[in-house]
């Protein structure tokens, strides 16, 4: 036995990120494989098949939902990724930091190769900037090859957070524009 203090919570639970992650991961493959094929032989159009196609939607969404949480909490990685992929892999948590549906328009892609989680934390830094937004303006994203375009001011917070990361933020009243990396 041994006298040093547990670990904080945070770094417990980041040690949990990815098998947590892999076990959804076999929930969700068991959940898909089973709705997918009751689906197969359902008639279209029938009132059951509607709502089992809903339950399917709702199922993929949450494990979207669920695997961008879980990044938050995994090691440090700098792997390349296109940023169209990487930007769809975290919007479901950026989402939920907005309260709101966050569409996002992809003009083009770009490799990148992000600091993560540690942008994917700075970017929630940014969405809790879509709350000021007025009610008639529906909060939006962008991407331009590796520029991601928000429709709403940067909080000083993220500007600040994006900026330790290296990376180039432009925020202007009505837009903010930051090179991912």
């Amino acid at each position: 036995m041994t006298d040093a203090p547990a670990p904080p919570a945070g770094d417990r639970m980041a040690g949990l990120a990815r098998p947590m992650q892999h076990a959804l991961n076999n929930l969700f493959m068991v959940l898909h494989a089973n709705l997918d094929s009751v689906l197969s032989g359902m008639p279209e159009g029938d009132k059951v098949t509607i709502r089992l196609q809903r339950a399917s939607t709702g199922a993929r969404d949450m494990e979207l939902l669920l695997r961008a949480y879980f990044r938050l909490g995994r090691p440090q990685d700098r792997n390349p990724v296109d940023s169209g992929k990487f930007v769809e892999a975290v919007r479901p948590v950026l989402a939920q930091a907005v309260g709101k549906l966050l569409p996002l328009e992809v003009r083009s892609t770009a490799a990148i190769t992000p600091p993560r989680p540690e942008l994917d934390l700075a970017l929630l830094d940014l969405a809790v900037g879509a709350k000021a937004l007025p009610p008639t303006t529906k909060p939006t994203l962008a991407l331009d090859g590796a520029v991601l375009i928000a429709n709403w001011a940067a909080p000083e917070e993220a500007v600040a957070s994006l900026g330790a990361l290296g990376l180039t933020v432009e925020s202007g009243k009505a837009e903010t524009r930051v090179t991912l990396g």
